[in-house]
């Protein structure tokens, strides 16, 4: 008798380190967005223009999206060239992802706190 377990870690093998990599890059990049949202456009002060601290998220996240996409091609194709041993490179990189996606807003608030 299979446990219940033992599908969903079917399933994960399945998919391929460039559509796991797309998906982190998904989530990733909706965590960075509602972090600028809640945790910088509060500390931005919208003065004279009130439009311009939406100007600036907007230009954030689209700093972004263009190293994510080149980051995401390049698991898609690492996984074409069928190199073994990707478990530790993906794992690592993953971190790494996260740690920019949640880092980089929080510092940027921190910066803007700090200079007034």
């Amino acid at each position: 008798m299979a446990s219940k377990a033992q599908p969903m870690i079917r399933r994960a093998e399945l998919k391929g380190y460039g559509k796991r990599m797309s998906t982190h890059i998904a989530y990733a990049l909706v965590i960075y967005t509602l972090a600028l949202i809640f945790e910088v456009s509060p500390m931005i002060k919208g003065s004279g223009m009130a439009i311009w601290p939406y100007f600036l998220l907007v230009f954030l996240v689209g700093l972004v999206i263009l190293p994510c996409r080149n980051f995401e091609k390049r698991w898609q194709m690492l996984e074409v060239s069928g190199e073994d041993d990707l478990s530790a490179q993906f794992k690592r990189e993953v971190r790494g992802l996260w740690l920019c996606a949640i880092g980089a807003p929080t510092a940027l608030m921190a910066i803007i706190w700090i200079i007034p």
